[in-house]
């Protein structure tokens, strides 16, 4: 695997959870720089960061070429929250407005943070990169739309592009544990789902290893240990004394998939931190 030489200046679009992670990481390691915000009045602590904040939405081209010049890399890690229509303006318009601002910006490493979501897969099966994203609603159709738009539209402009499907992310300030606390006592009909999960702190090596590789393709991101989470949750409510959750069957919820993280353990050398769990 190629590398370009570490990069100095870096571009982070959309400063949420895992960007704020990452930034941190970045500007530790000696990088300059830049985020986007779409609120103002987060500026100042953004700049108290060692960030170079720059107020700006995904729908504003100009701003976000102007702001891509001089930078080596962007990664482009954003969240849509709920909706179908805000997947598609978030996600696949976001990506397209992106690829048009990197024109003529010198930008010649993207990095997309994805989502496990976008895999077919419900039965249970094991997949990995090159397994269907033959999607069945709007949403999945946006998440692998913005895939293909960023490959493609990068390697036009002679850019490297990593997609990383994230699994579902816990760490520092999301834990885990609390979480599957709140849950206790309700009624849920998803106990036999298995889930994918993968913590920030890894998300964050991923990407800051990524950085300077001219790698080109998809990536899943997860600890590679899928859980059943009825199993997850009753082990964690049992052992702190909460109560435990109604588990209902239900024939609409099926047990998903189970998503292999081998290629990325191999590319950069990575060893994932599992997820707390209950023995095997």
């Amino acid at each position: 695997m190629e590398t370009t030489p570490c990069s100095k200046r870096v571009a982070i679009v959309g400063c949420g959870y895992v960007g704020m992670a990452v930034g941190r990481r970045l500007v530790a390691d000696g990088a300059e720089l830049v985020v986007t915000t779409t609120t103002p009045a987060r500026c100042r602590s953004l700049c108290e960061m060692g960030f170079i904040p720059v107020v700006a939405r995904l729908d504003q081209v100009e701003v976000l070429r102007t702001l891509l010049v001089g930078c080596d890399a962007v990664l482009l890690t954003v969240s849509a929250g709920r909706g179908a229509k805000r997947y598609r303006r978030v996600y696949a318009e976001g990506a397209k407005n992106l690829v048009l601002a990197l024109g003529g910006s010198g930008v010649r490493r993207i990095i997309y943070t994805s989502s496990t979501r976008v895999y077919r897969e419900n039965a249970g099966g094991w997949v990995d990169e090159n397994s269907s994203t033959r999607q069945v609603d709007s949403a999945g159709q946006a998440l692998v739309e913005a895939e293909n738009t960023l490959l493609n539209g990068g390697a036009k402009m002679g850019a490297s592009t990593s997609v990383l499907r994230l699994g579902g992310i816990h760490g520092p300030g999301r834990d885990l544990v609390e979480r599957i606390w709140a849950a206790a006592g309700s009624t849920r009909n998803d106990g036999e789902a298995f889930v994918n999960l993968v913590n920030v702190l890894d998300v964050v090596e991923t990407i800051a290893r990524l950085i300077p590789l001219q790698h080109h393709g998809v990536l899943n991101v997860t600890d590679g240990k899928p859980l059943v989470r009825r199993s997850l949750y009753d082990y964690h409510l049992k052992a702190h004394g909460r109560s435990p959750i109604h588990w209902q069957s239900s024939p609409d919820r099926t047990p998903g998939k189970r998503v292999v993280n081998r290629l990325v353990c191999e590319l950069l050398g990575m060893s994932f931190t599992p997820a707390p769990a209950p023995p095997p």
